[in-house]
């Protein structure tokens, strides 16, 4: 479908865009004649069937034939044969500025008693996307700042094929748009569905949403995508190389006996997760609801956190109140025998892990035993999910070869060994391909009007 141009001559000719105003007038030109084709050929002389109308959206999508219509009307408007309703809409639809003489060209010659209905039917079928608009809003007589704001993006800036309520949340975090007093300038965020980064201008907004009225899975995803973050390992005494019985000591006690000695450690864990700082890294890995891979014992004084990134960035040791930075040097602790996967959560975006190559690390990442999924040609991946996914209520998370996983799942390396295939670290492209690659979450849209249609839920 091509782009319907919605400036006035002489605003195209102050953008120097005069020849797409000429290409998207000659486009309204075929489809005014479209609908004339098809509305006659709908029409049986005492009602009006609705293929007509889906014909003429199919070929040239809902906003050009939508802008025909309304030229039609707007162009007509004494004539009392079109419904006050349709007379008012069709000026909503084309601005002011633009004058009836400029979209005389493009002017059904339809009847304008059948003109009518199928305007009617072109404007129920776009109001059957459901898609949101200022009653989603929140309304204020100020001024509104819109940084940290969940947005709602005006549904005529979406191309047809994402023409759809759920792509119309634009989480926006900051850029100079968000402040009132530059309506030009640009906010930066993320498309709630998929966490993609963006850039819009503010007026391309239809205002603050009401989140009073989102729907369940946006209510899951502002909450992840709001939610701290920190990429952080953990690392653990080992016993049996725990000559002097620090684990457990507190920093004093193990400064008089030697001091922390990073070759007596294991790593037991390395991901992202959704905490603020130290403190919540302790009461998460001590918790019912462990970083899926954490392979070791419940968080406790001797531990080492390293914070891998930020103002923060170092390594931290777990002391019987607080933490204390420490010099700590990881290439000296058990630690190549962790795995690099990338491992997806449902609704969460997809991050990369560190695990042990071990069973048990394995099956944390899934909640139960791991079965695997072949989905590439040369099996140099495999993806792992629980086994029995099926048989319980897990969210579901991904499609990937083909199947919808539900619950927790990720990707590892394969290679074929003497032994036969072996699970090992993601190369490096591999990480940045599948990273891209389960970056869509599926959502169950249940509470979208779009997708509700004859009392089926779709999943998406």
């Amino acid at each position: 479908m091509r782009f319907l141009y919605r400036k006035s001559y002489e605003e195209a000719k102050i953008c120097e865009e005069t020849e797409l105003w000429r290409e998207s007038r000659i486009e309204n030109i075929r489809c005014c004649k479209e609908i004339d084709k098809a509305a006659s050929e709908s029409f049986d002389g005492y009602s009006l069937s609705d293929s007509g109308a889906e014909s003429v959206i199919a070929r040239f999508g809902y906003d050009r034939a939508m802008w025909v219509l309304a030229a039609s009307i707007r162009n007509n408007a004494n004539d009392g044969r079109f419904s006050e309703d349709n007379k008012a809409w069709a000026k909503s639809v084309i601005p002011s500025h633009i004058s009836q003489k400029e979209t005389i060209e493009y002017c059904s010659d339809c009847h304008p008693a059948v003109l009518n209905g199928f305007t009617e039917q072109v404007r129920e079928k776009y109001a059957r996307l459901g898609l949101l608009g200022s009653k989603q809003c929140v309304h204020s007589d100020e001024p509104q700042d819109y940084t940290n704001k969940l947005m709602i993006i005006k549904p005529e800036l979406l191309t047809e094929e994402y023409r759809k309520p759920e792509y119309q949340y634009f989480y926006a975090a900051d850029g100079c748009g968000c402040d009132p007093e530059k309506p030009g300038g640009l906010v930066f965020g993320n498309y709630l569905i998929d966490g993609d980064r963006a850039s819009l201008r503010r007026g391309e907004f239809i205002g603050i949403a009401d989140r009073e009225q989102l729907p369940k899975w946006a209510v899951k995803r502002l909450e992840y995508m709001e939610a701290p973050q920190m990429k952080i390992r953990i690392f653990q005494i080992d016993h049996e190389k725990d000559e002097n019985k620090l684990a457990f000591m507190d920093y004093d006690y193990t400064q008089s006996h030697g001091g922390v000695k990073a070759e007596n450690y294991r790593q037991v864990y390395g991901g992202t997760v959704n905490c603020g700082n130290l403190e919540e890294v302790f009461a998460l890995c001590n918790s019912d609801k462990l970083p899926p891979g954490y392979c070791g014992e419940a968080m406790s004084v001797s531990n080492v956190i390293e914070v891998c990134g930020g103002k923060d960035m170092g390594f931290y040791f777990c002391d019987s109140v607080g933490f204390r930075p420490i010099d700590f040097d990881i290439l000296r602790t058990d630690h190549l025998d962790m795995m690099r996967i990338v491992v997806a959560e449902a609704v969460k975006a997809p991050y990369v892990a560190e695990i042990r190559r071990e069973l048990q690390a394995m099956q944390s990442v899934v909640g139960g035993r791991i079965e695997p999924i072949y989905f590439e040609p040369d099996n140099d991946a495999v993806a792992w999910c629980n086994e029995e996914f099926l048989l319980y209520d897990y969210e579901p998370n991904r499609v990937i070869g083909g199947v919808l996983v539900r619950g927790t799942l990720y990707i590892s390396g394969n290679e074929l060994t003497n032994d036969g295939w072996d699970s090992r670290s993601l190369t490096s492209p591999q990480i940045v391909k599948y990273l891209a690659a389960l970056a869509q979450p599926v959502l169950e849209l249940e509470e979208s009007p779009s997708l509700q249609e004859d009392g089926l839920t779709i999943i998406m």
